[in-house]
């Protein structure tokens, strides 16, 4: 199952592949690859808190594609015009709630 948000990003990010999966302390930790359109790669740790995956998809989605889903809204409503800081290299995706505050609301309907 492809969630439809990972199905319409595909306008600005090319792939994202999750590479590894492990679990922290109050979730999972992620090593992401994103191969872009202008082809190149750039890699991410990804953290995601249980509460997190519990509040986007009520646990019904691997939390591994919630991670993906997150990333691709990130990559695609991204831009130096809104403001929005380069994805980093290292980060937890409750942070993309302060980046895009519409983001619950995107995931939940799409996940």
């Amino acid at each position: 199952m492809i969630p439809a948000l990972l199905q319409e990003a595909g306008t600005k990010v090319a792939a994202i592949v999750v590479q590894t999966e492990q679990n922290a302390a109050r979730g999972w930790c992620y090593t992401v690859l994103v191969n872009h359109p202008d082809g190149t790669q750039t890699s991410h740790v990804v953290t995601m808190a249980w509460v997190d995956h519990e509040h986007w998809c009520g646990g019904r989605i691997a939390p591994s594609v919630v991670v993906e889903a997150v990333l691709a809204y990130v990559l695609d409503h991204q831009s130096a015009d809104n403001g929005t800081p380069a994805l980093p290299a290292s980060f937890d995706t409750a942070r993309a709630r302060r980046w895009f505050p519409q983001i619950d609301g995107a995931l939940r309907e799409s996940l």
